[in-house]
């Protein structure tokens, strides 16, 4: 992951929220699309799918909240 690392350190600077939020923006219309694709495959799994979504947010956030809130 060393390289993803450089990679981040390069364009930092020149990345702005709004860049940022049409990113997010864009795989969130991206994994809804897929969701309704497969909303009946995916049904039963729904509740676990949602847990492991916060619990990878609540990781980061845990590890970066000193950082944002020092």
């Amino acid at each position: 992951m060393g390289w993803l690392s450089n990679r981040w350190s390069r364009v930092r600077s020149e990345l702005t929220l709004q860049d940022l939020l049409l990113d997010v923006g864009g795989k969130t219309l991206v994994a809804l699309g897929l969701g309704a694709l497969f909303a009946s495959v995916l049904q039963p799994y729904a509740w676990a799918l949602i847990g492991g979504g916060l619990v990878c947010s609540t990781i980061v956030k845990a590890k970066y909240w000193k950082r944002f809130w020092a």
